[in-house]
């Protein structure tokens, strides 16, 4: 107590005082934030205090509140299926199925790292049925290109199922071939004499004379 009867107060001692976060850690925090994560995760993970970063989220206008409104269904740009569908100009068939795996791995991941479980299992239903798919598709082209292998091995050996199904379309010329007919009577020249006669009658087929009462 002073002369004056007033109770002097001594100042309080404070310890170091805390050094700031680098600008780097800011920025990993910033892009954190802004991809969904929450913002007691993200002071958690890059070891900032929640005043710290609502002060600098909101000096800096990134909080979620200060970014323009989008639709529910929209797409983040750099989100890697609106990458995909960029460089493939829309076209649908030039787009392999492994880069839609990559697509519904990376939006599993991105689902996990929100905390959206229900998001993340989808997305990775999503990539397993697409890596089904894949591993079909791949199965039958294998399966076509030892068949293809198989018939032309066939081929150059001529084997049997080179020959016309029954019931298709035949070649041309293949039925005058068919139509001729096994056995061609003997030919007689004009200068043979009574034996050549006789032994082509030999080996003509026999003819059978009809009962009496039946047609010739």
């Amino acid at each position: 107590m002073t002369g004056t009867g007033r109770i002097a107060i001594s100042p309080q001692r404070t310890g170091p005082g805390r050094r700031a976060a680098p600008a780097e850690v800011w920025q990993a925090v910033r892009a954190d934030y802004m991809a969904g994560l929450p913002a007691h995760e993200c002071c958690r993970r890059h070891g900032v205090t929640m005043s710290a970063l609502r002060s600098r989220a909101t000096r800096h206008l990134w909080r979620r509140v200060d970014q323009p409104w989008t639709p529910a269904n929209a797409l983040d740009p750099s989100d890697e299926g609106v990458q995909l569908e960029q460089r493939s100009e829309g076209d649908l068939d030039r787009i392999d199925t492994r880069e839609l795996i990559f697509v519904a791995h990376r939006r599993m991941m991105r689902c996990v790292l929100r905390g959206e479980a229900a998001g993340a299992l989808r997305w990775r239903r999503v990539g397993l049925a697409l890596e089904a798919e894949e591993a079909e598709m791949r199965r039958y082209l294998c399966q076509e290109e030892q068949l293809n292998s198989t018939r032309l091995a066939e081929e150059a050996d001529g084997a049997v199922w080179l020959r016309p199904t029954p019931g298709l379309p035949r070649p041309a010329g293949a039925d005058s071939a068919d139509s001729a007919p096994l056995i061609s009577a003997p030919r007689i020249s004009a200068g043979a004499g009574p034996a050549a006669a006789a032994d082509s009658a030999d080996s003509a087929p026999p003819i059978f004379s009809a009962r009496p009462g039946e047609p010739a």
